[in-house]
């Protein structure tokens, strides 16, 4: 009985037809082969799908946008720029962040014909120290002019020339006039030099002039920290006070009296001296060898000035404009308004690690279709000018914060507040410059946490 119940099982669907072209019987596959592969297509099928909805997604605007860079733009103008900052995510690696800009902005703004600037760091502080140096340079511009207004010499009452003496006839040979047409040939009819303008320059409202993108929570802080060391900071390095060490007490004897008084302890330390001196400069030409071969890294150098002080720092003279609320600094140059009053867009980067954090990145690995949704549609908020409001502190501090810092590695956050890193603490901020800042996107009260 046992036997003819698994001969039946085994039977399955046969056609006399397909036996005769050699075709096996047709049978269902096992239990274990039926999980397997519902399972296999439900997950490829998620995948597609979700791929699908993200190219819908980008097509759609990328053709909202596309009728803005068929719009005629006059030779002498330049298009509105935007400047873009990325950072990695703690703990990874910058292309990362590289990949939201390829996939989700880059695209929009490529399609709208808009000009963007990319400063990319793959380490803290290069932001900060960018943008800061950009704002310092500026305020050496404007207090070369403040000191120099009339930069022009007038010649005519500079006159170097010797005194003519009187009563001496200077006899003149005739000089033959030239016609331009003589020696400028076929150019004699070029037309002039177009001057060309930015036409960030040309609108009033400042809020209107160029945009700001800040890719990371790493980033954002860094793009604030620079605003206020390159706005109230000193121009040039303060001096850093460094504490006496150890190894610079150990050269007193214990009778309070210097090494140098003794003359034994003197030749032996010209000694040591001079072998020192060698050592040294044979490490400075293997630095030097090895630095030609590899490429030079950028320095970070400390802030100017720290956040507590921010509150106890006049506003320069230079920067007059701060101290009123409609006042707006432009660049002399370009007389563009510098970074401060371009309204500001911070895109978090959705980063999870650890173990215990697969489901987690499962279900966002299967979602990214909502946040390329959301990255779109505020970048074309950018491209078109939409809802900018303005710096509302200290509740637009947290920008990133609930999407992004609180899935920081635990770690790697206290490795960073022993080492004081500058993403680890608290972002301040002063009244006075904040004022003059504005976002893009919903108001602080709006955002929920996830």
């Amino acid at each position: 009985m046992r036997i003819t119940m698994a001969a039946a099982a085994k039977k399955g669907f046969s056609n006399p037809a397909f036996k005769a072209l050699g075709i096996p019987t047709i049978k269902l596959p096992s239990r274990n082969w039926i999980i397997f592969w519902s399972v296999l297509s439900m997950g490829l099928s998620g995948l597609a799908y979700d791929k699908y909805e993200q190219k819908q997604i980008l097509k759609k605007y990328t053709g909202l946008v596309k009728p803005l860079a068929q719009e005629a733009l006059p030779v002498d103008k330049k298009p509105r720029k935007i400047t873009v900052f990325i950072a990695p995510p703690p703990n990874d690696y910058l292309e990362t962040s590289l990949k939201i800009w390829r996939r989700f902005i880059k695209p929009v703004l490529y399609y709208s014909g808009l000009d963007y600037e990319v400063v990319e760091a793959d380490r803290q502080g290069i932001i900060r120290m960018k943008v800061a140096s950009q704002l310092r340079q500026l305020r050496l511009q404007m207090r070369g002019e403040e000191r120099h207004p009339d930069s022009v010499k007038d010649n005519s009452k500079t006159n170097t020339s010797e005194p003519a003496q009187p009563n001496v006839e200077i006899e003149e040979t005739p000089v033959k006039p030239i016609a331009k047409s003589d020696f400028l040939g076929v150019f004699y009819n070029r037309p002039k030099e177009i001057k060309v303008v930015d036409e960030d320059s040309l609108v009033e409202d400042p809020r209107l002039a160029g945009g700001v993108i800040c890719i990371g929570r790493g980033a954002y802080k860094e793009y604030i920290t620079g605003l206020h060391e390159g706005l109230l900071g000193p121009l040039q390095e303060p001096e850093r006070v460094e504490a006496i060490t150890d190894k610079d007490t150990a050269s007193l004897s214990s009778d309070g009296n210097s090494i140098k008084d003794d003359p034994v302890a003197e030749q032996q330390n010209v000694d040591s001296t001079v072998t020192v001196v060698k050592e040294d400069k044979k490490k400075e030409e293997e630095e030097k060898q090895t630095s030609e071969e590899e490429t030079p890294e950028i320095k970070i150098v400390k802030p100017y000035i720290d956040p507590s002080e921010y509150p106890n720092v006049e506003i320069p003279s230079e920067l007059y404009q701060l101290a009123s609320p409609d006042g707006v600094i432009r660049d002399p140059k370009t007389n563009v308004p510098i970074l401060l009053y371009q309204p500001i867009l911070m895109v978090a980067i959705p980063s999870l690690s650890g173990f215990s954090n697969i489901p987690r990145r499962i279900y966002r690995f299967y979602q990214k279709r909502h946040f390329a949704e959301k990255v779109c549609s505020e970048t074309y908020d950018v491209v078109k000018q939409e809802h900018i409001r303005p710096f509302e502190a200290p509740a637009d501090l947290s920008q990133g914060e609930f999407d992004e810092e609180v899935d920081w590695p635990k770690s790697w956050v206290k490795q960073g507040l022993v080492r004081k890193s500058e993403w680890t603490r608290e972002l301040k901020c002063d009244s006075r410059i904040v004022e003059h800042m504005s976002m893009y996107g919903s108001k602080p009260e709006d955002r929920t946490e996830p």
